[in-house]
């Protein structure tokens, strides 16, 4: 029983809750630390706040699906980026392990020594995380020491945990841990916590999952008469279920885009689509002649421009670029570039007698240099507005990229050109 009497439902059922995505450093910190505070933001309502505070750490993870991460990095990663979005100071995954019929508590942040890589806990259902494993569905808990249904385990009280949210971690049709949120105050947490820590765990799912078809990749190499069948079928494979988890990441964003109270909120919604998809696009274009890391960037820039919507018929895209290979992980940051670039164009530039927006890229071998060109013959947009989030993002984007911005003045339009080495 709750402190008041009142009885907290341990498992909260999926039909209660708005359908979550189905899965998937630095960078990382440079992404979310670009996001406007939530003062900046007053029009908004304290839920529309907390969704899209959800959201951008939960596209923060889907980029970080784009770098090498060893599984233990992406784990702490994936801790911190929740212990912070919810302000609770002790979060940890744990791995099933079946052969020894536990949940090992692989990463975390808050505890203390000895849980971290040390513990393991039972699976049984009076197990929170047990529960969660054996049913597949989310575990709440809203008042630990009093509820009856569950044991207060040692490693709980010890830290003093009052409530908790356990969701499971799943890939290819499997669990393969649990996500646990622990509060040393009581906390009441909603369908719209639920929902996002579903979805952030079906992301790190997917991640996961990329990772393990690396490793079935490389295996794959010492085989060659079938090297090549079998990379290019886990690279297949892969894009194919990136695709689809992307598809439900958007389509949950669009859910509550429509949902949104206000037109900033839905424009936000909107901009957070233009990045989710964007990134999408260049898994879409993985090489698998190159180990299924690298993307012909010239393709990858036609079918993003292609893909944005130019708002007004008059407006069109022409894009010229070289023939040249890049890896995800500078791939990504440069159209997110491009994205942010266009999309400023296509809000601030043009009236309904619309123009053209060009998008060049040259690469030089010789110094492994490339060089990105966005320019509109549109009506100008003044000087770039300080501390706005698209430029905040354009020039955090290009650091990532150890790259530099140069905004031409131009007698009509603008120009912006961004340059950054070919490779790491």
């Amino acid at each position: 029983m709750a402190a008041g009497g009142r009885r907290v439902p341990p498992v909260l059922p999926p039909s209660s809750l708005p359908s979550p995505p189905d899965r998937n450093s630095a960078e990382l910190r440079r992404l979310t630390s670009a996001m406007p505070k939530k003062s900046a933001s007053a029009d908004l309502t304290e839920r529309e706040r907390r969704m899209l505070d959800y959201q951008r750490i939960t596209t923060a993870l889907a980029l970080s699906g784009s770098e090498s991460l060893s599984r233990e990095r992406l784990l702490h990663h994936a801790t911190a980026l929740v212990s912070r979005v919810t302000r609770v100071k002790r979060v940890k995954v744990m791995r099933y392990r079946p052969d020894q019929s536990d949940l090992f508590v692989e990463a975390g942040v808050g505890w203390k020594p000895g849980v971290v890589g040390e513990l393991s806990l039972p699976i049984d259902r009076g197990s929170p995380p047990g529960r969660c494993l054996q049913t597949g569905r989310p575990v709440v808990i809203g008042d630990l020491p009093n509820d009856s249904e569950f044991r207060y385990m040692g490693v709980l009280q010890e830290h003093g945990i009052v409530s908790a949210m356990n969701v499971p971690v799943m890939f290819d049709g499997r669990v393969w841990g649990v996500f646990e949120v622990d509060s040393e105050e009581p906390r009441s947490f909603d369908e719209f916590d639920v929902a996002f820590l579903r979805g952030f765990a079906q992301v790190l799912g997917l991640a996961l999952y990329r990772l393990e078809l690396e490793q079935k990749a490389l295996a794959a190499t010492a085989e060659h008469a079938q090297h090549d069948v079998r990379a290019e079928t886990l690279l297949r494979e892969l894009q194919h279920r990136v695709r689809n988890n992307f598809q439900t990441i958007l389509a949950f964003l669009g859910l509550q885009r429509r949902h949104a109270e206000t037109q900033e909120a839905k424009e936000r919604f909107g901009a957070v689509m233009d990045r989710v998809h964007a990134i999408a696009l260049a898994h879409d274009q993985l090489s698998a002649t190159a180990g299924g890391s690298e993307v012909e960037f010239g393709d990858y820039l036609r079918a993003l421009c292609s893909n944005i919507d130019p708002k007004y018929e008059a407006v069109h895209f022409e894009v010229t670029a070289s023939s040249a290979t890049l890896p995800l992980d500078r791939a990504v940051p440069a159209g997110l570039i491009v994205c942010e670039l266009c999309t400023n164009s296509l809000k601030y530039a043009f009236n309904d007698l619309g123009g053209v927006i060009r998008v060049s890229f040259s690469a030089d071998s010789d110094i492994g240099e490339g060089c990105i060109t966005v320019e509109d013959d549109g009506k100008g947009m003044g000087p770039p507005r300080e501390g706005g989030l698209g430029l905040t993002l354009i020039d955090s984007f290009a650091e990532q990229l150890n790259g530099r911005v140069e905004r031409d003045e131009v007698e009509k339009g603008t120009r912006t050109r961004i340059c950054f080495p070919l490779s790491s």
